[in-house]
């Protein structure tokens, strides 16, 4: 077998459909508001304008042009007008996308996106329509109904080294094990290891580049986050990282050749049997097409996905019968930072130092993905653990 690793811009590799010329998302954003604008708006400041989207996270804006195209498509089909909202209007708006049976965490950000808009736009007056008593009634009416607990990301946690109760469905474990030795399967594999070890959002693990990683003396090493969702002025961070990772990072680097620039990037694949009728000596191919750019988050989800797959086919997993389907769907690019959260909890840390390992905003958000096993490390279980066997 003769194997070839070149590297080539991704514009070479085999692409999803995709525009060359993609709008920004400041671009997407501006040109949403435009739409509904109302003609008779006074001017407001080109500066103020700028300054407010520069201060946004990408992701941020984003979010809101997608919320502001449902709230349009909305007000398209009732016949309202978008801008200013109407108070009323926006407590229809509520009631009508809860009886779609979206979440109340969902209704929340599509109205503080709404908001958001009123604000950069000078339409608030004395407060945004969004923030009319009616309109916060609205929303705590449907989070009574519904309740607030919202739906998480199936966890990878570690597995049995860690856990033995973490082993049931997918685990870290048996998707390493299920990583190939080829290029695909190095990159995979060193991937999902430093993701997990780290607790990073898909955003800080798309841009990890190898001079960001330091490599201590017994094998681990730190790594530099330079900025974050909670990070949005750049102080930067650092994470640990094991001395497997680290092992497995470099198998990926050394076969990659990567000097510089992110360090999980596209793999493509193209392999040629060699001809029938040529001699029994010549040698199939392999040529591996190692892309220039950082994967993006669909990309690392389908990566999750795919070795996900594997792993069940290869007897790594077992789950009940029909659950398989479920529980790819259920795996995201959050799945790693769950799964580490929740695996120091069962290790019995604390909400606050795993708030501060994982970044976390605070110790609330942590012990929300992590509140079933906290219970086993509370005062309660600590105390009554040693007298009530």
């Amino acid at each position: 077998m003769e194997i070839i690793v070149v590297r080539t811009e991704d514009a070479a590799l085999p692409m999803r459909s995709r525009n060359a010329d993609a709008e920004t998302v400041d671009m997407r954003l501006l040109r949403t508001i435009g739409g509904i604008v109302p003609t008779d708006l006074p001017p407001i400041s080109q500066l103020g304008l700028e300054t407010t989207l520069s201060a946004m996270a990408d992701a941020t804006k984003a979010a809101i042009a997608a919320d502001l195209d449902c709230w349009r498509d909305w007000c398209g089909e009732e016949s309202r007008k978008p801008l200013p909202a109407d108070p009323e209007d926006v407590v229809r708006y509520v009631n009508a996308l809860d009886a779609r049976g979206k979440k109340p965490a969902t209704l929340a950000r599509r109205i503080a996106s709404l908001g958001s808009v009123h604000r950069m736009m000078g339409l608030t007056g004395d407060a945004a329509p969004t923030d009319a008593p009616m309109v916060r009634a609205a929303l705590k009416a449907v989070r009574r109904r519904k309740g607030a607990l919202q739906r998480q990301a199936a966890p990878l946690r570690l597995g049995k080294a860690l856990d033995p109760h973490a082993a049931k469905g997918f685990t870290l474990a048996a998707l390493l094990d299920a990583c190939g030795g080829d290029l695909q399967g190095l990159r995979d594999a060193a991937l999902l290891s430093l993701g997990y070890d780290a607790g990073l959002r898909v955003s800080e693990l798309t841009m990890v580049e190898a001079r960001q990683i330091d490599p201590q003396e017994d094998g681990s090493a730190t790594l530099f986050i330079p900025y974050s969702k909670t990070d949005q002025e750049q102080e930067g961070a650092w994470a640990w990282l094991s001395a497997e990772t680290m092992r497995r990072v470099g198998a990926w680097l050394v076969a990659s050749g990567i000097e510089e620039g992110p360090l999980f990037r596209r793999v493509g694949v193209d392999r040629r049997r060699a001809r029938e009728t040529v001699p029994e000596t010549a040698l199939a191919r392999t040529t591996y097409s190692i892309g220039t750019t950082s994967l993006t988050r669909q990309g690392v989800n389908g990566i999750y996905r795919r070795v996900a797959l594997t792993a069940y086919d290869k007897g790594l997993v077992t789950l009940a019968v029909g659950k398989l389907d479920d529980a790819i769907q259920a795996l995201s690019t959050h799945s790693l930072r769950v799964g580490l959260t929740q695996d120091l909890f069962a290790a019995g840390e604390d909400g606050a130092g795993i708030a501060q390992a994982l970044r976390w905003s605070s110790p609330t958000t942590a012990l929300r993905y992590g509140r079933k096993l906290a219970v086993r490390s509370n005062v309660a279980a600590r105390v009554l653990s040693r007298v009530r066997k």
